[in-house]
């Protein structure tokens, strides 16, 4: 059903988020502020010890710093009581005594129509299941003991088998459904002749398809009959059951992602249960057809990042790549995928069987990412000898990034498929070549970016010219063409021209010590692909986040004197904002070596050995040698320039909105006043390495020499007031 406008946001205004959170939770008396509507508990979608749950009243938002869990009160409503939206929104209004807008009526008859459905096939259910212990069965019970199917698996999947003849249907009418609701629920059939109805599934092991609030919507049956024409057979799709917007296993899926496992995409039935009982419970596969966008969809909201497990043949390759051109116009800042290719000719069940749960782990844990996969197909058994050859590489990569719609995302796609092209190409390039500074016939792409314009022909900048060899290049050759002859008779007088344009033309400075010009400073190769001069803010960002944390936690007596501060810190890296969290958890440790051994258990020795292997924090001395009073004050310095570059970003992006927008001078003023901060608060980093200042004429001044002058000034001004006193 449809809701009136503002009907939402009056009930998310009346309810309160404590409120319907404090159900589930038990609030950490240390940490919350119920005056100020902030509160925090041990999360109820992952098990924990430590409160790493947060609820913002005000806001009537939740954030989890653990499993990433987000929402408001109909979001966690929905997800701890495994209910529908509209369910949701019935059980929040009741309980602010909002009455709820009358229903559509047609769409209150499908819903009605939808209950008498699932009451169906929640029959059929217990019908497939007691014909599997029944002498019928015999048959299916013992292919499930050859595959190795516990009793217990059987009972938790509910595997029942459907037995030959139109048994089902008889034992429906015996319970009062009639045949054409069996047929709309998807049991039965008729065919087109006009002969009567019969049993859709015969001589089959049943596998019951529940959705995420767990009502039956109908079954897969994997045939006995080994010369059947399908080996495994869905429902049809009727008003109860869309095979595209479904997946096996949802609702056990979600609840084990809620603990924070990661979301396992495998191919079948058979493989989801061999995965969840080798402890992979977050496992749910497609409905015999390939992954479609909805299902995509119902995946990214149980995890950011499933991991796509294939068969390791052809087949399973192919539906891979299915899966990446689909999911490249979807991509989004957190949602992604990943793909673990099982070994030739495996499958799940067969590698679980052969190497057990750790063989399995090792083929999750090496998954890869969608763009190694995609630059595997487009490389993978093809030379590129020729030019034709290349360009035909980067026109498919072009294309194949094309679809993504959010620039960032395009554009490190870009960026890394750039680098692998580079990686490609390296070994055919000769160590001249490099030394030189690279091909000059060769111009990397940018796969982000659509294709260059072409120069204009009659450009004839030093771009163009020949090499630069230590000379005065005051004197020019004139472009060939142009009437004034060409080479170096040009310089001679046989059809040369000066070229006067001088201000245009750098300038070079004599050496009196070397007799000879000084060349203009030109950046080296090493200068260039340095870690600072390669980055943007965002990376600065990262650094000054791994100093903030590594002084936190070699000097933890100072961690609750910034701990609002640390908690507002919000780290972009996934890793940064663990270490974070476990700083924060274990804040009232005073001991180093007792809160490092903390840490070192919560995130695991790589993430601490990361953190301490940045050249930034080797070099802090607060971190080498602790001490609080220098702690206190990097702390301080760090945290401010975070939160002013941070806020100086935030208003810039908000004043372009505003600006499109609007003229409103306010927003030039707001952006005034956050530049203003973030250059007091980079002022001293900026003077630290500043040679220069600028003089109100904007011309350089070495320092020493500008405070030489005021000096001198001061002293004459002080002169001339002491001589006008004296008259």
């Amino acid at each position: 059903m449809s809701l009136p406008p503002g009907f939402l946001d009056e009930l998310r205004a009346r309810s309160s988020l404590t409120q319907v959170v404090g159900r589930k939770v038990i609030w950490d008396p240390r940490k919350s502020n119920q005056g100020k509507g902030d509160m925090w508990a041990p999360c109820p979608f992952h098990q924990e010890k430590s409160a790493s749950f947060h609820v913002d009243d005000k806001q009537g938002f939740y954030y989890c710093f653990g499993c990433h869990a987000k929402g408001d009160a109909i979001t966690f409503i929905r997800e701890t009581e495994n209910t529908s939206f509209m369910e949701a929104v019935e059980i929040l209004a009741g309980e602010v005594g909002m009455p709820m807008p009358a229903r559509d009526p047609v769409a209150q008859q499908k819903s009605d129509k939808r209950t008498e459905l699932a009451k169906v096939t929640e029959a059929a259910v217990r019908f497939f299941r007691m014909s599997l212990a029944q002498a019928s069965g015999g048959a299916a019970r013992a292919y499930l003991d050859q595959r190795g199917m516990s009793e217990a698996t059987r009972d938790r999947f509910e595997i029942g088998y459907a037995p030959n003849g139109n048994a089902l249907l008889a034992h429906l009418k015996a319970n009062g459904v009639s045949e054409e609701m069996a047929i709309e629920a998807g049991v039965a059939a008729k065919p087109d002749d006009g002969r009567g109805a019969y049993d859709f599934y015969r001589d089959r092991i049943i596998f019951p398809i529940r959705d995420a609030r767990g009502r039956a919507i109908s079954f897969g049956g994997r045939s006995m009959d080994p010369n059947a024409r399908a080996k495994y057979l869905n429902g049809p799709e009727r008003l109860l059951f869309d095979k595209g917007a479904a997946l096996y296993n949802h609702g056990g899926a979600r609840t084990a992602c809620g603990k924070g496992q990661t979301l396992v995409v495998a191919e079948g039935y058979m493989d989801v249960i061999a995965l969840s009982e080798a402890g992979f419970e977050a496992t749910v596969a497609p409905l015999g057809t390939a992954v479609t966008e909805r299902q995509l969809q119902l995946m990214w909201r149980m995890h950011p990042e499933p991991v796509i497990a294939l068969d390791g043949d052809k087949a399973g390759l192919r539906a891979a790549m299915r899966v990446i051109d689909l999911a490249m116009p979807l991509l989004e800042a957190g949602k992604s995928l990943r793909f673990a290719i099982m070994p030739e000719g495996k499958d799940p069940d067969d590698l679980i069987k052969a190497e057990g749960r750790a063989g399995m782990r090792a083929v999750l844990m090496a998954a890869v990412p969608m763009v190694t996969l995609l630059w595997q197909r487009e490389t993978e058994g093809k030379v590129f000898d020729s030019p034709e050859r290349r360009a035909s590489l980067d026109k498919a990569l072009r294309d194949a990034i094309t679809p993504i719609k959010d620039r960032s995302i395009k554009r490190h796609y870009g960026e890394i498929l750039k680098d692998m092209r580079f990686e490609l190409f390296q070994s055919k390039r000769t160590q001249s070549e490099l030394d030189q500074g690279g091909d000059p016939f060769e111009m990397a792409p940018d796969f982000a970016a659509p294709p260059p314009p072409s120069y204009d022909a009659g450009y004839t900048g030093m771009d163009q010219g020949g090499s630069d060899m230590g000379y005065d290049d005051r004197y020019a050759d004139a472009p060939s063409g142009s009437g004034q002859g060409n080479g170096r008779a040009g310089r001679d007088g046989a059809g040369g021209k000066r070229n006067t344009d001088f201000e245009a033309r750098p300038k070079r400075e004599w050496d009196p010590k070397t007799k000879s010009f000084k060349l203009p400073a030109v950046p080296v190769p090493s200068t260039k692909s340095s870690v600072i001069a390669s980055s943007d803010d965002s990376y600065m960002d990262f650094l000054r986040e791994a100093v903030i944390l590594a002084t936190a936690l070699r000097n933890p007596s100072v961690i609750l004197e910034f701990d609002a501060r640390l908690e507002a810190l919000h780290p972009a890296n996934a890793e940064h904002a663990s270490l974070l969290h476990a700083l924060l958890t274990h804040a009232d440790e005073t001991d180093p070596q007792t809160l490092w051994d903390k840490v070192l258990s919560d995130c695991g020795k790589p993430a601490l050995d990361r953190l301490m292997a940045h050249p930034h924090v080797q070099i802090a001395s607060q971190v080498q040698r602790p001490d609080v009073e220098m702690a206190q004050m990097c702390l301080t310095e760090e945290l401010a320039k975070l939160k002013a570059r941070r806020g100086y970003s935030t208003e810039l992006s908000d004043g372009i909105l505003d600006m499109v927008s609007a003229d409103d001078e306010n927003v030039t003023w707001r952006l005034a006043q956050a530049a203003e901060a973030r250059n007091r608060a980079t002022k001293a980093e900026a003077e630290d390495r500043a040679e220069y200042d600028i003089g109100a004429n904007g011309a350089e001044m070495k320092r020493d020499e500008r405070r030489a002058l005021d000096d001198l000034i001061a002293r004459i001004s002080k002169g001339k007031g002491a001589q006008g006193g004296a008259e």
